[in-house]
């Protein structure tokens, strides 16, 4: 059976880490290649399913890939499910797991043509640095922190660049998660896989960044991965879900990665067959 390994035109052969799964789908049966999401040219239809692996681009033109979603998905099984890609799509999934009760690095959403004073939203919840992100966004592109003395010129200023595109998010840094890293649990087909401390570099597309390093998981990151895929619209093939510190100490989701994440691997023994195991039990059914 033919798998399609879906990346974006900047990375045609996948990245090191995700070649690691070509060689287990191949013992099991499968045919993987991969395939550039928005190349005209490709036959679908040839494909028994379509796993979305490195389109690092689609924040760059979320409505043209929302549109070649709507148009492949009949054609074609994809994992992990449309209805769940386009909800991971805009961040402002991560207001909707706070209200199921799932603890979440305190967020506010500023829409797009609607006014927002960044130092009157901090002011308000007591933050000092903040950091300002697009709600439609990844690679860390137009991710920005300030301090409390840059808030009212810089800060505003990149608040007000951002909502010119579309909505902004905007967060209390935490300084826990520069210091200690952003800690990733890996899971297949909601099982947990294995854990990571990533990189604190930002992932550009094309860039060669480092490896995560293994991590021994925690019981309580554990339990809230665990928590976050519950709530979850729909089951998952792969998820990457990466938490931070809190204050207090607790942990807090950061973000869930249900689209294009890296999933590290390299840094797990074991790793990339589970997740050809995974695959092969959705083909078979």
């Amino acid at each position: 059976m033919d798998i399609a390994l879906i990346t974006y035109v900047g990375l045609p052969e996948l990245t090191e880490d995700d070649r690691r799964l070509l060689e287990p789908l191949r013992a099991r049966g499968l045919r993987p290649r991969a395939v550039v999401w928005d190349d005209p040219g490709v036959e679908w239809e040839c494909f028994r399913l379509a796993v979305m692996r490195t389109t690092w681009d689609y924040f760059l033109k979320p409505a043209d890939f929302l549109a070649w979603l709507e148009r492949v998905s009949p054609r074609v099984d994809v994992l992990n499910p449309p209805d769940v890609l386009r909800w991971n799509s805009h961040k402002s999934y991560l207001l909707e797991l706070a209200g199921k009760g799932i603890p979440v690095t305190p967020t506010v959403l500023c829409p797009r043509g609607r006014a927002a004073s960044l130092p009157a939203l901090a002011a308000e919840r007591g933050w000092g640095s903040v950091v300002v992100k697009p709600a439609v966004s990844g690679s860390g592109r137009l991710t920005r922190r300030f301090e409390p003395e840059r808030l009212v010129a810089e800060g505003q200023a990149h608040l007000e660049a951002v909502l010119a595109e579309g909505d902004a998010l905007v967060q209390p840094f935490l300084p826990a998660l520069h210091e200690g890293g952003e800690r990733s649990y890996i899971f297949f087909e909601g099982v947990f896989s294995h854990a990571v401390v990533r990189p604190r570099t930002m992932e550009a597309p094309g860039d060669t960044v480092p490896d995560g390093v293994a991590l021994a998981p925690r019981a309580d990151e554990v339990a809230l991965s665990e928590r976050v895929l519950a709530a979850t619209p729909g089951r998952t093939l792969y998820a990457r879900v990466d938490v931070a510190t809190g204050p207090d100490g607790t942990p807090l989701l950061q973000e869930l990665e249900v689209i294009e994440p890296r999933l590290f691997l390299g840094a797990s023994e074991g790793a990339p067959e589970r997740l050809a195991d995974a695959i092969v039990r959705y083909v078979s059914r």
